[in-house]
């Protein structure tokens, strides 16, 4: 072969091995741009997932801070009514079962002797 006649023969061949490489090559690119794509696609509705998560999360945790002050507030009132009722007995751990009949209370469900003790609120 000479060398006039080998260059149409290399020439040829490498058009025919791009050609088909080109022909192979394009419908693994297409694929390939196809799943960029979703995984694109995937990391927005994730991320999209997350926000909606975060926000869920602080919801609740409001949610929770408003039940606290909400537990807190009644307790407080609670506290504030026992210590009234406390000044109003004269601040003395005992109370006397006969003066509560007097006072009109009757048999409302207090039952035991005149000397039965009621925690004081400085005890607790």
């Amino acid at each position: 072969m000479s060398e006039g006649s080998a260059r149409p023969i290399d020439e040829h061949v490498a058009a025919a091995v791009r050609d088909g490489v080109r022909a192979e090559a394009a419908p693994v690119g297409r694929h390939l741009a196809e799943v960029r794509g979703l995984s694109v696609r995937a990391i927005r509705q994730l991320e999209r997932i997350e926000s909606n998560l975060g926000a869920e999360r602080s919801a609740r945790i409001d949610d929770l801070a408003v039940l606290v002050d909400l537990v807190s507030a009644g307790w407080r009132t609670v506290d504030e009514r026992l210590a009234r009722i406390e000044e109003l007995l004269g601040g003395d751990e005992r109370v006397d079962v006969i003066g509560l009949d007097s006072a009109g209370l009757g048999d409302a469900g207090l039952a035991g002797s005149e000397h039965d003790e009621l925690p004081h609120a400085d005890a607790a």
